[in-house]
């Protein structure tokens, strides 16, 4: 555990993937004595084996179909691969692994939602891993997967540095010095929201993984299990508000695109739910989950940035819900084709000349002792309505008589 956590730090501060790759190369074997491990991309419709510590060459290099690969298997199902003879699992390609060391092997892929890549451990011998060791390794992947996700945010705000600074080179001499006041007024401004995003997420997430890692022990105490659920809800939160910042400045300069896929509506909805339990949990109240749609029903959108909307949009209800209370997320079908989410609380309800205003950049609800509400500042409801408007749907709030509010989100 000592290890992993010296890893994770060791993560948070790689700045390119080749050093990121070495870490985790290195890391992989420490973590469980394997003869080997391999760092996979997941690169369209193959896996790219980018990355090897072995003691004997593996498939640097080489690319594989997802649906002939081992690595591939275990991105599609999202799962670990635990394979003690590898000659007798039909998953396994032999004919690739004859000319190799291996008999036996773990695979687990780089994050569970929308896996972008697997770290493989090889033995020489024939064994199977312990119970142990795959959430060491599923730990590690989620280390993995955030230092990716921070290495691309590092990569995207220095290119379009570069690419403004290309651009004022080129501009009018008689703008010049209007052109140069702008940027270096719009350079701060992104340079201080990416110093602030990565200043919090980065040890938020760091926070966070340590807490998942402690969880993960079936032996610790309930404080204490309850003690690391309130730690780790707490980053997210942090982390989650980062994000929420950054969208919305990238939104301001006119580079927020999101990056639609096919989406299981059930699986993002529970998945949220999932998420945001220990939250719940924290504040004595239950999430119920309403799925009223087809189970097999898909969405296309971005995952992860509609994702983040269904945890703002509950976060939001569970501050204005009482203790006890409950906090419903329902799935249903909406008018002309489209897809309804909403987010039912129990609270003391939204003013019908507020409605509207929630929704603006830096304003939020906040409920005072009288149990009256006023606007205050925030980003929240502000990052959803960009988020939702994108994908060409609609976000608005309604009365949930007898009391309460139910936030709506229509997606098509």
């Amino acid at each position: 555990m000592e290890r992993l956590v010296a890893v994770v730090q060791e993560l948070s501060l790689a700045r390119d993937l080749p050093t990121l790759m070495a870490i985790v190369r290195r890391a992989a074997r420490e973590l469980t004595g394997a003869d080997g491990a391999t760092f996979v991309l997941r690169e369209s419709g193959s896996c790219y084996y980018a990355d090897e510590d072995a003691i004997e060459p593996l498939w640097k290099g080489m690319r594989f179909p997802m649906e002939r690969c081992i690595s591939g298997w275990s991105m599609l199902h999202r799962e670990a691969a635990i394979i003690e003879d590898i000659y007798a699992d039909s998953r396994i390609p032999a004919d690739a692994y004859k000319p190799t060391f291996v008999k036996s092997l773990v695979m687990v892929p780089i994050r569970t939602v929308a896996p972008v890549g697997a770290i493989g451990n090889y033995w020489a011998r024939k064994r199977h891993a312990s119970p142990e060791e795959v959430k060491l390794l599923a730990a590690l992947a989620d280390s993995t997967s955030v230092a990716m996700e921070n290495i691309q945010l590092y990569q995207s705000l220095e290119q379009r540095v570069q690419e403004r600074t290309t651009a004022l080179a080129t501009s009018q001499a008689e703008l010049a010095a209007k052109h140069d006041a702008l940027v270096r007024a719009q350079r701060q401004k992104e340079e201080m929201a990416a110093l602030l995003v990565h200043d919090l997420k980065s040890p938020a997430n760091g926070i966070m993984m340590a807490c998942k890692a402690r969880l993960r022990n079936p032996s610790l105490a309930p404080s204490d299990r309850q003690h690391f659920k309130s730690i780790f809800v707490g980053a997210e939160t942090i982390s989650r508000m980062a994000l929420n910042l950054l969208d919305i400045t990238r939104s301001e300069d006119g580079v927020f695109t999101p990056e639609p896929t096919d989406l299981s509506v059930r699986a993002l909805l529970e998945e949220t739910i999932e998420q945001m339990t220990p939250l719940a949990e924290g504040r004595n109240q239950r999430l119920v989950l309403a799925l009223e749609v087809d189970p097999s029903t898909t969405l296309r959108g971005d995952g992860e940035l509609l994702h983040r909307v269904l945890q703002n949009l509950i976060d939001n209800a569970l501050r204005h819900n009482p203790t006890g209370g409950t906090v419903q997320l329902v799935a249903r079908a909406g008018s002309g084709g489209s897809l309804e989410l909403r987010v039912i609380d129990e609270g003391p309800g939204i003013p019908e000349d507020q409605r509207q205003a929630i929704f603006e950049k830096y304003k939020r609800l906040e409920q005072s002792e009288a149990h009256t509400t006023s606007i205050r500042h925030g980003l929240g409801l502000a990052f959803c309505r960009l988020v939702v408007e994108s994908h060409g749907g609609s976000i608005s709030v309604e009365a949930n008589h007898p009391r309460g509010s139910a936030f709506v989100v229509s997606l098509p």
